[in-house]
């Protein structure tokens, strides 16, 4: 059986670490998480020794290497100093993403775990995801051609932004990431997979903070949403979004069960210092709510990149053309086509996403089946590797690429990822 530890204990830490249980293969043996309030929830879930739950990392590092696989589930500016400690000691990782906040550490922690000898796991989910799957595995079939062109829109949806990109982790760029990193690596990575790891070439980029600043902000309305004449009808009201997503407010408590009592919900929505319940239109955030990033790689493909917060929708529409054929995904639809075909509706072979991701949970299965492939790697050597630290730099680099180009005004960048 597996052993693992985790390091931060947060959203995304406690996500994993469920998968892990419900696959029945791994078992935790530690816990490092600042916040001694989810002791409780590591020793009662998870089954560990409560001597074994660390609120300090340097006592936790002190203690060497306690088990075969390290879950590094920190904050984005923690991703590289909690790496590089955890390679030095003999871990292999399991690496929240985005692998770090510069490109330069990404490559850092890359060399560390060849000098090591060492496997980083980056959690690059959608490479498992049916969906994004079924692209790449029907692009392989070669029936379609080669790929020329690829356009894929991520509608972050307009709650989700205000959330996390407005009032949340990943509102300050400078203490997080930028947008198109924290985001929309993903997105770049999934664009590099299709496009079959040719080295992307340039980049550049267009993209502002237009909208959730104080200039958008309604006459009267208070910096705080219980205080504010508008909270009934603003469609990014703390009381509303969080009355029906009480899930969301995670980052802000310890017991996760709390969350279930309305009553909690609402002392803490009315709380001046907990960052969720301000205006979206009177926070501290730097990070764009739109970019559009172009990508041109080696032998003249190219690649459009729409990440928008305006959308009533969450995910990812795209469509992928190729010489002889072309797949789009629309409105919970894949449709796949080749030119040979008629264009009658008939004639074009559908597949409904919500049958792929049936009975799975967490980017549209994406969480649960990377876990299950990472366990196979651990236990038989039979697992795929698709996210290894090696083939995920590059969608780093185009992305730290295009923040820069958006910085310079669309200036071409040609992006470091050569392995």
């Amino acid at each position: 059986m597996m052993k693992y530890a985790v390091l931060g204990l947060g959203n995304r830490g406690y996500g994993y670490s469920q998968h892990m249980k419900n696959d029945g293969r791994a078992e935790m043996l530690a816990v490092c998480e600042k916040d001694a309030g989810r002791k409780e929830t590591a020793v009662r879930e998870f089954g560990i020794s409560p001597d074994m739950f660390f609120t300090d990392e340097k006592e936790f590092f002190a203690k060497g290497k306690l088990c075969d696989l390290l879950v590094i589930a920190t904050q984005d500016r923690d991703h590289y100093e909690h790496a590089m400690q955890a390679l030095e000691v003999g871990y292999d990782l399991l690496l929240e993403k985005p692998i770090a906040e510069t490109y330069e550490k990404c490559r850092a922690i890359y060399d560390k775990a060849v000098e090591k000898g060492c496997r980083v796991f980056v959690c690059h989910v959608l490479r498992y995801a049916p969906l994004f799957r079924t692209v790449k595995e029907e692009l392989a079939t070669g029936k379609y051609g080669d790929v020329v062109t690829i356009n894929l829109t991520e509608n972050v949806e307009f709650h989700h932004h205000c959330h996390s990109y407005v009032r949340g982790n990943w509102a300050v760029c400078e203490k997080a990431t930028p947008m198109i990193i924290a985001k929309c690596c993903h997105d770049t990575d999934m664009i590099s997979w299709w496009m079959g790891h040719k080295p992307c070439i340039g980049v550049s980029s267009y993209g502002d903070l237009t909208y959730f600043n104080e200039s958008h902000a309604p006459e009267g309305a208070a910096k705080f949403c219980f205080e504010c004449p508008h909270k009934e009808a603003c469609p990014a009201s703390a009381i509303t979004i969080y009355g029906k997503h009480p899930e969301w407010l995670r980052p802000c408590v310890s017991d996760y069960r709390k969350l279930e009592d309305r009553a909690f919900v609402d002392a803490l929505l009315s709380d001046k210092s907990n960052p969720y319940a301000r205006c979206v239109f009177h926070c501290d955030n730097t990070a764009v709510d739109h970019q559009v990033v172009n990508m041109q790689f080696e032998g003249g493909a190219t690649a459009h990149l729409t990440m928008t917060a305006f959308s009533t929708h969450g995910g990812r529409d795209f469509h992928v053309h190729c010489t002889n054929g072309d797949i789009i995904a629309f409105d919970n639809t894949l449709y796949l086509k080749t030119y040979g075909d008629t264009f009658e509706e008939g004639e074009v072979r559908k597949v409904d996403v919500g049958a792929l991701t049936e009975g799975t949970y967490g980017h549209g299965g994406g969480d649960s089946r990377m876990i299950r492939d990472m366990i196979d790697i651990f236990e038989s050597d039979n697992g795929s590797e698709l996210t290894t630290i090696g083939v995920s730099l590059q969608s780093h680099a185009i992305g730290f690429a295009a923040e820069e180009s958006r910085k310079a005004g669309g200036k071409a960048i040609v992006p470091d990822c050569v392995i």
